[in-house]
């Protein structure tokens, strides 16, 4: 438990997962995870270089997923202690975390679809190039997306993809990782209570995000729908084709 008592949520009923032993918060879908595993983890001794890569991939979901839960609750801390507009160093450290929940968040998404870009190479290693460095490299939602619907273009897993990359919160996940690693650290909207109105919660200058103690665990639910949706996809297209 944090000073301020914001409690990292964690199921200390949930056994480690098989591939990694991290214990997962409870909004994280481990059933599918650990069903893709189990049906994926027989190719590692027939498969063993494709299967790395998807063992690869595997990993990093829950490692980053874990880490977005990390930086929520920092974050969602330090406001409570320190307000909005601390003192540099704290102001920093808000900074990190917002950089490492974003960054974390997208970066779940884009190892789940290399994951099933590797699980489609196991299926069909010609529609699924990823044996090269540049062809792994080249591996993303959208192509990862293209893939999948050249080759399977009736299975249900189509279905779900296009609606998880063109969901309006998918979208804003990639809109905020992309401009936090690529070109700024956004600065701050303070608003002040007139006349003993209601306050309006300070913001981000990135898509005019409330920087207050919900933003980041609603954040964080809309993370745990779409990629809960995503590997429940996976498993069901595992079990088809493996």
């Amino acid at each position: 438990m944090s000073k301020c008592g914001i409690v990292l949520l964690m199921s200390i009923e949930s056994a480690p997962l098989s591939n990694n032993g991290l214990i997962m918060p409870p909004d994280f879908p481990v059933a599918h995870y650990e069903s893709v595993h189990s049906k994926i983890q027989p190719r590692a001794s027939t498969s063993r270089e494709i299967y790395e890569q998807f063992g690869g991939a595997w990993n990093a979901i829950a490692y980053r997923y874990l880490a977005v839960t990390e930086y929520e609750a920092a974050f969602t801390a330090s406001l409570v202690d320190v307000g909005t507009s601390p003192q540099a160093t704290d102001r920093h450290q808000q900074e990190r975390d917002l950089f490492g929940f974003f960054g974390n968040g997208f970066a779940v998404f884009e190892a789940a679809f290399y994951s099933l870009f590797a699980l489609g190479a196991l299926v069909s290693v010609a529609s699924f190039p990823i044996s090269t460095a540049k062809e792994q490299q080249r591996i993303n939602p959208t192509s990862t997306t293209d893939a999948i619907t050249k080759a399977f273009p009736n299975d249900p897993i189509v279905h779900t993809l296009n609606n998880v990359t063109s969901d309006s919160d998918y979208l804003d996940w990639r809109e905020v990782r992309n401009v936090l690693t690529h070109r700024a650290a956004p600065g701050r909207i303070f608003f002040a209570s007139v006349g003993g109105g209601t306050a309006i919660a300070d913001q981000w200058k990135i898509k005019s995000i409330t920087l207050d103690v919900h933003m980041a665990p609603a954040r964080r639910a809309e993370l745990s729908r779409l990629i809960s949706d995503l590997l429940e996809a996976i498993d069901q297209f595992a079990a088809t084709h493996l």
